[in-house]
């Protein structure tokens, strides 16, 4: 523990420049005499982003947002997270992640790559620049996240039968001590093991997910004092609406707290959606009226990436609100 407390500002994206319609996706999977299959109904899909240049063209225009929306100076900026499974392979990627730092002016920064952990990476990292920012390791970092899906799914869009379809898109934020934007007040992660080791085939699948949902908010509500009932609204991955809402009810979010609207926009931008997510959330000022019952005003939201195996989630509170 430390005196320090670590702050998330400055949050901005960029999507793929086409947006497409998700049964598109589905044209021609037609069974003799039927219609072509299509989204299953309740997953809330309905258009997709295609990007049409490459992963750089995403990142840089949301680190530049990200550094102007934040008032950070490129050059203060010591550490970068960069979330992605799509860089290009070998000292190409070296070369690549340097022009684009030396370009945005960030020649102070050290470039660190996470990965592994699929769509919950970039919630992740999140939680590791802040605990860079509290340990003193470092004293501006900036989380970035994006992926391109021809280079991570070269099968295709649709995900295990169309929980997910799948969008290109980039996001970008600052974790700093200053107290701007959103304070970062506690952060979990969770890896399903019965879903990714030995024998995992062979084991239930919904009742492993559920477990690792429980377990992961145990965790953050015993790190942060808070629960479900606190607070105002979870910007989670943009999978399956319904299932969303089972694995969130199940640990005590309603329907009226699990933010949703992207769903249908833009689908599945892998790890970004989260951060995407805490842009829109508050643009559309559609977080729920507060009730008698409900979180108070200014109460804080969760950012969860999740895939079907890996959880991590982080609590944030507007500093404006306290």
């Amino acid at each position: 523990m430390t005196d320090t407390d670590a702050y998330l500002v400055g949050c901005s994206y960029e999507l793929g420049a086409r947006s497409l319609p998700v049964a598109s996706l589905f044209e021609g999977t037609a069974s003799a005499g039927t219609a072509d299959a299509g989204p299953a109904p309740g997953t809330g899909f309905a258009y997709y982003r295609e990007a049409t240049g490459d992963l750089f063209d995403l990142w840089r225009p949301a680190m530049e947002r990200a550094l102007k929306a934040s008032g950070t100076a490129p050059e203060d900026v010591d550490t970068v997270l960069f979330s992605t499974e799509s860089l290009p392979r070998g000292e190409s990627a070296h070369r690549a992640v340097a022009e684009l730092m030396d370009g945005l002016g960030m020649r102070n920064a050290y470039p660190v790559t996470t990965g592994f952990a699929d769509c919950s990476t970039a919630t992740a990292a999140v939680g590791m620049a802040a605990a860079l920012v509290r340990s003193g390791g470092s004293r501006t970092a900036m989380v970035v996240s994006g992926d391109l899906v021809r280079t991570v799914l070269p099968e295709g869009r649709v995900i295990l039968g169309g929980s997910a379809i799948a969008s290109d898109g980039a996001a970008a934020a600052v974790v700093s001590r200053e107290p701007l934007g959103r304070q970062i007040l506690g952060t979990a992660r969770h890896m399903a093991w019965d879903l990714v080791g030995p024998g995992a085939e062979h084991r239930g699948q919904l009742r492993a997910q559920l477990a690792a949902y429980r377990r992961l908010f145990e965790d953050l509500w015993e790190r942060t004092g808070c629960t479900a009932r606190d607070v105002a609204a979870v910007l989670p991955s943009n999978l399956a609406a319904g299932t969303t809402r089972i694995f969130l009810g199940d640990v005590g979010f309603s329907a009226g707290q699990i933010f949703q609207d992207n769903v249908s926009r833009i689908a599945h931008c892998l790890g970004s959606d989260p951060l995407i997510n805490l842009v829109d959330h508050r643009a559309a000022a559609s977080a729920p009226a507060a009730g008698a019952d409900g979180p108070a005003p200014g109460s804080p939201v969760v950012l969860l990436g999740a895939s079907a195996a890996h959880l991590a989630a982080v609590l944030l509170r507007d500093t404006e609100d306290h």
